[in-house]
């Protein structure tokens, strides 16, 4: 995998070490975020994975998956809380 920008890391490892860094991270992620986009059998061509405490969550839109906020974080004009 090569560091492409601080913090974001790029590359095509095997499924069995994608889950296993996944699993690392979810469990020492503390209070950060992390988003993990892979190879998928869908629509798309690729799934999306993400962790932390109320951030943004994937949702399947009949077929598509987006990423959206939960509604708890929007303020009163539908946009990201900061």
């Amino acid at each position: 995998m090569v560091e492409a920008s601080a913090g974001v890391f790029v590359g095509n490892p095997s499924r069995r070490i994608r889950d296993r860094l996944w699993e690392l991270l979810a469990t020492r992620i503390g209070d950060g975020q992390a988003i993990l986009i892979e190879p998928a059998a869908n629509e798309q061509g690729w799934a999306v994975r993400t962790t932390g405490r109320d951030r943004w969550q994937p949702v399947d839109f009949d077929g598509p998956i987006l990423s959206a906020l939960p509604k708890k974080q929007l303020n009163e004009n539908n946009r990201p809380a900061r």
